[in-house]
């Protein structure tokens, strides 16, 4: 039984790293001037580096806070952009003094959507008193 456990557990890490393989794609850094949330995470301002990493099945990008330890690993859907030369950025949507990480665009046409948070879907129902702006960060690529 435990030979069959160790079996099924290689099988399962192999298959996760040939997956992870499958999303090639150098982390890259911002400098965000400005607090945020990224899914359910308060982020300070500061430099990040985001990169797409796989976990189990889910693809998910994780965005970690460059000499911190602040970090949050954010499941996404991926989207193709209609535009032709779509710089590499994270785009941001803010309600007053609240922002929320909400695209991670790859500048090869990927974008990475992120789930809304519960706390911005909120603020989204309240748009009488809540306008959204949309703010982009430019991303760039680091070794």
């Amino acid at each position: 039984m435990t030979k069959q456990i160790l079996a099924v557990s290689a099988a399962l890490l192999f298959t996760t790293l040939a997956h992870g393989q499958s999303y090639p794609r150098n982390p890259v850094t911002a400098s965000v001037p400005f607090a945020f949330q990224a899914g359910d995470t308060k982020m300070p301002a500061g430099e990040y580096r985001v990169q797409r990493a796989v976990l189990g099945s889910a693809t998910v990008e994780e965005v970690r806070a460059v000499g911190s330890t602040a970090g949050a690993f954010l499941p996404i859907t991926l989207e193709n952009s209609r535009e032709a030369n779509d710089k590499s950025k994270l785009i941001f949507h803010c309600y007053r003094a609240e922002c929320f990480l909400a695209e991670i665009r790859s500048g090869d046409g990927q974008i990475s959507q992120i789930m809304e948070s519960r706390r911005e879907k909120n603020l989204t129902h309240a748009k009488s008193e809540n306008q959204l702006a949309v703010v982009s960060v430019p991303l760039s690529v680091k070794p």
